[in-house]
């Protein structure tokens, strides 16, 4: 991001050095941020405040945050200095979701932008953007990346122009105003006309797409996502073909083409099941169900929405698997009248949970956008009209409760003998998410399979060897010792026969493993988070695995997130997305 000054190939060796070395250190990196940044912003003295960033950045080092060290020279610029420090705290703050902390850095970073290039300001901008989007202060979301983008303007920079654009209008969309987004996505689209970025192209139809699907104009929906998925197939990824293929049958659903919706799904559920995009799939097993209860094959369509159910309840997607259940509960309430009220109580349980979080995110983002004294005066006003009602809510309020506990006390009669029917069809259900991960499993040791010139014991090789280093870094332990005593071989006896089938060594097919497991997990769990990604992979501190990530795959973790959230918006409980 920014001009850092290194000091040579021996900072490289010893940033490795100290990568495999266990770190004794004396404070957390919480309080030694916190401590050399609370230092940094009370010193005044500019050679002082150059000598501390100098420790500031040896500390990350020392405590791995950083791969490599940063020294900058006597000769620095304290503008440049002032804002390294501030955008690292910053970042670092945001890996940890304390976005309050990560924005008040962001903004001392900007008051020091005098001599800083226009790319630190707008990723500064960016990174405050994120932090705010994060808090569901979308307005300043806008403000903010209006800002980089001015810059990115002046740069010249057609890439960073058009993402910049789409973040805007992903933010309106997720504001609930599409109408307003539309400006700044036609913009984007029409920035990168002038460039050869045809995967920038894809993300931008995909995210026009899905925004028109929001304004209920399913024909142009219709229309741009088919232009994302003619530039997927010239691309030749078969998984993000199927994504923009689940696209294309939302809208074609809108537009109430139910033939052809039914014959895209059936195209698009085995490259996302071959993909292992199993959230995309579970919706589009959602909508096939829909389209065959429409033509009454309730069947057929009960197969689906089970599928969904299941896969849904063990990724915690409560409004997916509410859709599913819901679809259960119509599709078998004629066939299997018990099967289809356990379906309705649970779809009913979904909703009332969903309720409570939106009404209670509804509440938290009323407070980031407006002023405490607005809250207080509408307060006071509520009270007052209050006051004029209270002996006829209190009545209301009576009599609602009366029919409530009647209601409450006949269901727990009636139902009390299916509660064991329940949990049977629950174990059921857990018994095929087991399945799904043996898949995951499987997917991920195909991946491995580089050579087509594979023996069948060099492929069962394989396959245990991934199992074993998936099990070791769930267990947050990555070292060839614990793999090899897992594969009941010597360190020496594995690295021979790894080396006999790939060019690869054991340390990078052990990252390899990691890696691809992390990606896995950021595009099929949308509530997942990076710190929850990172000790599934085996990672200890979130920042290591994300410059790990980086380095691996050229964007960082959040960044896959954002890719996604620009091909769909999850904003409002009624939006289905394939990402």
């Amino acid at each position: 991001m920014f001009e850092h000054y290194h000091s040579g190939r021996l900072f490289f060796l010893l940033a490795l050095w100290f990568a495999l070395t266990p770190l004794a250190a004396h404070e957390t990196l919480e309080h030694g941020i916190r401590r050399y940044a609370d230092e940094y912003v009370r010193t005044p003295d500019a050679r002082n405040r150059l000598n501390q960033a100098n420790r500031f950045f040896e500390f990350l080092y020392d405590a791995r945050y950083i791969d490599e060290p940063i020294v900058f020279p006597k000769d620095a610029h304290i503008d440049s200095v002032d804002v390294n420090v501030y955008y690292y705290t910053a970042e670092y703050f945001y890996s940890v979701g304390d976005y309050r902390t990560a924005i008040s850095y962001c903004t001392r970073a900007e008051e020091c932008f005098g001599c800083v290039d226009d790319q630190s300001k707008s990723d500064v901008y960016a990174l405050e953007a994120a932090a705010c989007f994060r808090l569901s202060d979308f307005n300043r979301v806008v403000q903010t990346l209006n800002r980089a983008y001015a810059l990115d303007k002046r740069s010249g920079d057609l890439d960073r122009m058009s993402s910049t654009l789409n973040g805007i209008a992903s933010a309106l969309v997720a504001n609930g105003t599409p109408q307003e987004a539309e400006k700044y996505i036609l913009e984007a689209i029409a920035v990168n006309s002038t460039t050869d970025n045809l995967s920038r192209r894809a993300v931008l139809y995909g995210t026009a797409s899905e925004m028109y699907m929001k304004m209920s104009d399913g024909e142009q929906a219709l229309s741009y996502a088919q232009k994302a998925l003619a530039i997927e197939r010239q691309l030749g990824d078969s998984a993000r073909i199927g994504i923009r293929l689940s696209q294309v049958a939302n809208a074609q659903m809108e537009t109430a083409d139910i033939d052809a919706a039914q014959q895209t799904l059936s195209e698009a559920l085995p490259l996302l099941r071959a993909a292992g995009n199993m959230h995309s799939w579970g919706i589009c097993q959602n909508q096939m169900g829909d389209i065959l209860s429409s033509k009454e094959q309730y069947t057929e369509a009960a197969d689906c929405y089970r599928e969904a159910a299941a896969l849904f309840l063990r990724m915690g997607d409560k409004y997916n698997e509410m859709h599913a259940r819901k679809g259960l509960y119509y599709a078998t309430k004629t066939s299997s009248p018990d099967e289809a009220m356990i379906h309705l109580e649970r779809a009913n349980s979904l909703r009332d949970s969903i309720y409570r979080l939106e009404t209670e995110d509804a509440i938290a983002r009323y407070n980031a956008l407006y002023h405490i004294d607005i809250l207080q005066q509408q307060k006071e006003e509520a009270e007052r009209a209050k006051r004029t009602n209270n002996i006829i809510m209190a009545v209301v309020t009576a009599l609602l409760l009366t029919v409530f506990c009647i209601c409450i006390i006949i269901i727990l009669k009636r139902h009390k003998h299916k509660e064991e029917n329940y949990d049977r069809d629950i174990s059921s259900l857990r018994g095929k998410y087991d399945e799904i991960n043996r898949l995951y499993l499987k997917m991920l040791t195909d991946n491995m399979f580089h050579s087509t010139n594979l023996t069948d014991d060099d492929k069962a090789f394989v396959s245990q060897l991934v199992d074993v280093i998936d099990t070791e870094i769930e267990k947050g332990v990555s070292d060839i010792g614990s793999i090899a005593k897992g594969m009941h071989t010597t360190p020496v006896t594995l690295r021979r026969r790894l080396a006999s089938i790939t060019d690869d060594t054991m340390q990078e097919y052990i990252v390899r493993v990691r890696m691809q497991k992390a990606k896995y997990l950021l595009q099929n769990y949308r509530d997942i988070t990076i710190a929850e990604v990172a000790e599934r992979c085996g990672y200890s501190q979130v920042p290591n695995f994300s410059r790990a990530f980086t380095r691996y795959y050229g964007t960082t973790p959040s960044g896959i997130k954002l890719q996604k959230l620009e091909s769909r918006t999850d904003a409002a409980p009624e939006q289905t997305t394939h990402e």
